[in-house]
């Protein structure tokens, strides 16, 4: 087996080099060039949606985390053992979602 009998057939377009075949190669170029500036729109959409979500779930982990575990400081106060359970508490909470959702997107994928 070879890579060639892997690859797609997409026909091919032969043009003499008339002005129809001069007209259609230009054609081919205005029309190639408009679906690749569609297709890179699409992709910059998807990349900042992407993005946003990104630094949305980072800035719920960490200023959320730090509201939280600095509410529990009246009752963590000169008792370093129960502030550092409070702080891997709410360090594995807060993280363990992010890795639950990338965990179950790739056991669905």
């Amino acid at each position: 087996m070879t890579f060639a009998e892997y690859t797609p057939e997409f026909g091919s377009f032969e043009v003499d080099d008339s002005i129809e075949g001069i007209i259609a190669a230009i054609l081919l170029w205005i029309g190639m060039t408009i679906l690749l500036l569609v297709s890179l729109v699409v992709l910059e959409a998807i990349f900042w949606v992407s993005f946003f979500i990104l630094i949305t779930m980072l800035y719920w982990v960490f200023f959320r985390a730090l509201k939280l575990v600095f509410s529990k400081s009246s009752k963590t106060k000169g008792n370093l053992l129960s502030s550092i359970n409070y702080a891997f508490l709410y360090t594995m909470l807060y993280s363990g979602w992010i890795y639950g959702i990338v965990f179950l997107s790739q056991l669905l994928h």
